[in-house]
């Protein structure tokens, strides 16, 4: 069975390019245009990888993290966050008390970004 990735970005075109680098890497993908849809989703589908981005409107990728590690289901997700912004160390702090697998900057370098996920993947 395909592993399943779940993309989480309020840009439309972010979210179908890093769909089709997964689907291309040979993974299934969904998508969520924010984090309330990808918490509803998570609900009832089961996701190997959440990518997520931090900077959205309503509810932020930090904020949807926070509720996905609160619910016993969906504690252990693994997340990445996806980011145009450089974290600086005391964002990183809070970040890292929500236990992604990984960060990776947008713009994405496609080599480096292939690799990543599937070494978090295997």
């Amino acid at each position: 069975m395909k592993k399943r990735v779940l993309i989480v970005d309020d840009e439309e075109d972010i979210r179908n390019s890093i769909s089709y680098l997964i689907k291309r890497m040979g993974f299934e993908s969904a998508l969520a245009r924010d984090g309330r849809e990808a918490i509803r989703l998570l609900k009832n589908e089961k996701f190997d990888l959440v990518i997520m981005d931090i900077f959205m409107p309503g509810m932020s990728g930090i904020d949807c993290v926070k509720e996905i590690r609160k619910n016993p289901k969906t504690k252990n997700q693994k997340i990445v966050f996806l980011t145009v912004a450089q974290v600086v160390e005391s964002g990183k702090e809070e970040m890292n008390k929500l236990k992604p697998a990984d960060y990776i900057l947008k713009p994405i370098e496609l080599e480096d970004f292939e690799k990543r996920i599937k070494k978090i993947l295997k």
